[in-house]
């Protein structure tokens, strides 16, 4: 994108005062390229970094590139030229017609250029192959070539030149030289994209295809001129990163439908909660990624009351059978060891202390000598404390075989009461949820009646309970667990595509999302691009189409067409140019009312305005052939059209129509005409015909020696003519030197209409210095007395009228015209 499109565009949202949208960012990232719009659109925000730049220092207006002329065309073995022949132009703005017949051998040195330049020729591509392979010339088998000397301002002479090393003619290398340096391709002078946008060749099948090819064909030719391209670029750029991003949501949405569809059909059956969850964190457009993302990758798998019962179900783990085994028969052997102390005196002894101990405490916390008992009175003294305190210690000691039997046999209810845990929770939350495990009832019940043991305090019971209920309850408990792990295993095996399927198009969701929270501001940007574009487009194609006008009115001279208007409209598929034209005030198709004539005169009236707009280096328009199918009067304004474009251009004309040289020189425009002869074996000859300075003597002699003209009025004409010449002569001198040494044609031009009178031209044409006219009678004295005195009949004839010799006033003045050409570089 040019920095000139950027700044207009910077400058019209600050106007629009859109230029802190988000969707302003967007265009400004389109403008630097799909990279910078990608990256804008993925959160770096690069174009919001160059905006507050751009628009404290816009850019400067590009200037006029240096403009390039064509001071030679050399042709050697190509087409119809065999031995080289070299075509000499006039480096500078002016009209030069280069004549000759059919088959002349003239069309070669314009599509020679072309070729040189281009690397392609027009005409010859819709041609068949049979047709392009003769392009190299029959009679000159030596070598082929194609050169040309440019003139380029504000640089000086450039050398083109190309050559081929094989029969193939794309295989041939253009080159380009200045004086003095190596060679280096042509392709370093960077003209490619101008030798397209405005290309200076138009030959004859061009000037008709370009509007008999559509609508769209002339929108695509006007619109590389008038850098519509980039316009389009922009424009489709956002239209694809708002498509992509669409179609990244659409796709993204439609998995999103498959994969709730599969989940839809697991859940009826499968039970599983991660299949409700995972419906409802699909539900568009308030997609939970993160907890589909966990309930893919299982981390919220726990959290699922229904899995995470299975697998707590299936953690279950019945009572080791050793262990109950053990408890039952340490509980036994317990019991078995207490009951052996029953009825002896160290059963009895035991009892005896622990009844004499309770009394022992009850006296602590009663003091008193009553007994509480038979309330005998001072039984309880403090005596009788004492001595029964010594003989609880005896009895204890006697009952210390069976008080160990007695702690033995708790520890062993203890042991086995641990042993029978409470029912985990899973099992009522299980039965609770109904999650339809056949086996659960049994099993609760089963762990119900195991846990009941908590309650037995008596150890023959107890062992009794466990050893009566551990077989039970561990089949029943196997048997939960089993059906518990093939329920989640059931369950898993309907989850895992899923959650694959849910892995996979994770990415794709996550970049839906963010592609989606773009879809509004790239829409936005799209409408006010499609707005701002057809204004810059009309405002860029309004001076050409103007132009294009006015040079129609030149050639549609005794024509009942008139051209309207000119539009571009659409884009893509739709983009077309409309020519509105009306034949007699009644609107009307070109095409369908113009004449052949009319539409090549019609296309040249676009061809001109496109290849001379000052955005151009190319300086020089070639046309092959305009003239074919016009009237006399079209030609004649053809003349002058050219002649008006000639003014600040270069423009070389091919024709084999008598009729333009005609009408050129009817109507006195300055012109250099060549004409192009072929002999045999393809000789070419080349030779200048009447330049402006020798056609003004011509017709300056004819004069002076027609004797019908009455005398007063010859001395006036003849000296006018001769004056005419010389000045000519004067200025064709003081262009080629300035412009061969580098220096700006509107310099040049600027320097000549400000010294515009005959003595000053003089001056800089044979010094160089306009401001030595003091010099100028003198040098010409030293070319004869009568050279001078020439000099000053001229400057003052046309006014006053020229007495004596006019045919010898020629001569000198023809002599004064030499000195000129002769005089210096």
């Amino acid at each position: 994108m040019t920095p000139e499109l950027q700044d207009h565009v910077f400058a019209r949202l600050e106007e629009n005062r859109a230029a802190d949208q988000g969707w302003a960012y967007a265009i400004l990232a389109a403008l630097e390229g799909d990279f910078e719009l990608a990256a804008h659109l993925d959160g770096q925000d690069v174009a919001k970094a160059a905006l507050p730049a751009r628009l404290a220092a816009p850019g400067v207006a590009p200037a006029e590139p240096p403009g390039v002329y064509v001071s030679s065309v050399t042709v050697e073995g190509f087409r119809g030229v065999g031995p080289a022949v070299t075509l000499k132009l006039p480096a500078g703005p002016g009209l030069v017609l280069v004549v000759g017949r059919n088959g002349s051998g003239k069309s070669s040195f314009a599509e020679g250029l072309e070729l040189l330049l281009t690397g392609r020729n027009l005409r010859w591509e819709k041609r068949s192959k049979l047709w392009q392979d003769g392009w190299r010339n029959l009679h000159h088998s030596e070598r082929v070539l194609l050169k040309a000397e440019l003139v380029v301002a504000g640089e000086g002479v450039l050398a083109a030149s190309r050559t081929w090393r094989s029969e193939d003619l794309a295989a041939g290398e253009s080159t380009v030289a200045r004086q003095g340096q190596s060679a280096r391709p042509l392709e370093a002078m960077g003209w490619g994209p101008a030798l397209t946008s405005f290309r200076p060749f138009l030959s004859y099948n061009e000037l008709g295809s370009l509007l008999e090819e559509g609508p769209s064909r002339l929108y695509d030719a006007l619109s590389s001129v008038l850098g519509l391209e980039e316009l389009t670029a922009v424009g489709q750029r956002l239209a694809e990163a708002r498509k992509a991003r669409q179609q990244r949501v659409d796709e993204a949405k439609e998995r999103a439908k498959i994969l709730a569809a599969a989940l839809q059909e697991r859940a009826a059956t499968a039970g599983d909660d991660r299949l409700e969850s995972a419906l409802r964190a699909l539900k568009w457009p308030n997609w939970n990624l993160l907890v589909l993302e966990s309930l893919a990758t299982g981390v919220a798998a726990a959290g699922e009351p229904s899995l995470a019962l299975l697998r707590e179900l299936e953690k279950l783990r019945p009572p080791e059978i050793e262990s109950v085994s053990a408890a039952v028969a340490r509980l036994r052997a317990a019991e078995a060891e207490c009951a052996a102390f029953a009825g002896t005196d160290a059963e009895r002894s035991r009892r005896l202390a622990q009844m004499l101990d309770e009394a022992l405490r009850f006296h602590r916390k009663h003091p008193g000598e009553d007994c509480p008992i038979c309330g005998t009175a001072g039984t309880m003294s403090a005596a009788w404390q004492e001595r029964t305190e010594a003989e609880v210690a005896r009895l204890r000691s006697e009952a210390l075989a069976c008080d160990r039997a007695e702690s033995a046999r708790q520890a062993c209810i203890r042991e086995a009461q641990r042993l029978a845990a409470a029912p985990p929770a899973c099992l009522a939350a299980a039965a609770a949820a109904a999650r339809g495990l056949a086996s659960l009832p049994e099993a609760g019940g089963r762990w119900q009646a195991w846990a009941s043991a908590r309650d037995l305090d008596q150890a023959g019971a107890l062992a009794d309970h466990l050893e009566g209920q551990v077989l039970e309850l561990a089949e029943a408990l196997t048997a939960l667990v089993a059906e518990a792990s093939a329920e989640a295993a059931r369950r898993e095996d309907a989850w895992r595509p899923v959650a694959q399927g849910i892995a996979e198009w994770l990415p794709a969701a996550r970049a839906a999302l963010a592609a989606g929270g773009r879809l509004a501001e790239l829409k936005e940007a799209e409408k006010w691009w499609k707005e701002a574009s057809s204004s810059i487009r009309d405002e860029r194609f309004s001076p050409v189409a103007e132009q294009a006008m006015a040079i129609w009115k030149q050639l549609r001279l005794q024509s009942n067409v008139d051209l309207g208007g000119i539009e571009l409209g659409g884009a893509a598929q739709r983009r077309r140019a409309t020519l509105r034209v009306t034949v007699d005030g009644t609107p009307a198709e070109a095409l369908g009312v113009m004449s052949q004539g009319e539409l090549h005169a019609l296309a040249l009236s676009l061809f001109l305005p496109r290849a001379t707009l000052p955005e151009s280096p190319f300086r020089f328009l070639w046309i092959d052939d305009p003239v074919q199918s016009m009237d006399p009067a079209r030609v004649e304004g053809l003349a002058r059209a050219l002649a008006e474009t000639a003014k600040s251009r270069q423009v070389v004309v091919f024709t084999h129509d008598d009729r333009l040289p005609e009408a050129v020189r009817r109507l006195g425009i300055p012109a250099t005409v060549t004409a192009v002869t072929r002999r045999a074996n393809s000789a070419v000859e080349v030779r200048p015909m009447a330049d402006p300075p020798s056609a003004h003597l011509d017709d300056a002699l004819a004069l002076a020696r027609t004797g019908e003209l009455p005398p007063q009025v010859a001395g006036r004409v003849v000296p006018g003519f001769c004056r005419a010449a010389v000045e000519a002569a004067c200025m064709e001198k003081v262009r080629r030197r300035r412009l061969l040494r580098g220096e700006q044609h509107e310099e040049v031009e600027a320097l000549l209409t400000a010294n515009a009178k005959t003595h000053p031209l003089m001056a800089l044409a044979l010094f160089d210095d306009e401001s030595r006219t003091g010099d100028v009678l003198p040098r010409l004295n030293r070319s004869g007395r009568a050279v001078a005195d020439t000099f000053q009949r001229l400057k003052a004839g046309a006014h006053e009228g020229a007495q004596g010799d006019l045919v010898a006033l020629v001569k000198n003045a023809e002599s004064i015209v030499r000195l000129v050409r002769e005089s210096g570089p």
